[in-house]
């Protein structure tokens, strides 16, 4: 067995978030998700082998004035042959008390960074041991 486990971040889905919002979104989820796990030990978004996909999607988001909420989903993927290992990743955050793209970007990073690192780096470490 390596040293890592390989994860491979994305396709990330932030069709639901607002238009004007999606590809920043979209990064957010991108940039969170490979940051949480470069910092878990035994994990790599670098050194391809066998592993995982992550794959997580905007469920909601919403902008209203100051204040946003976000719900997001995901799966957890075997790689590279992929047989689903879990498609119960939810979470979801708001924010409030600034301007919107400021809020959104909290929201989003928060839940990521909540999912990666109570539910998808256990279930990792788990489908694999």
């Amino acid at each position: 067995m390596p040293d890592d486990i390989y994860v491979e971040i994305g396709p990330m889905d932030a069709s639901k978030a607002p238009k004007e919002y999606a590809a920043k979104v979209k990064g957010y989820m991108e940039g969170t998700a490979e940051k949480t796990i470069g910092k878990a030990k035994g994990f790599t978004t670098s050194k391809k082998g066998e592993g995982f996909t992550i794959r997580l999607k905007v469920a909601e988001l919403k902008v209203d004035g100051k204040a946003v909420s976000c719900k997001l989903s995901g799966e957890l993927i075997r790689y590279p042959k992929p047989v689903m290992v879990s498609t119960g990743l939810t979470g979801s955050a708001k924010a409030d008390g600034g301007k919107p793209e400021a809020l959104i970007k909290d929201c989003v990073e928060s839940v990521v960074e909540d999912m990666m690192t109570k539910r998808v780096i256990p279930a990792m470490k788990e489908a694999r041991s």
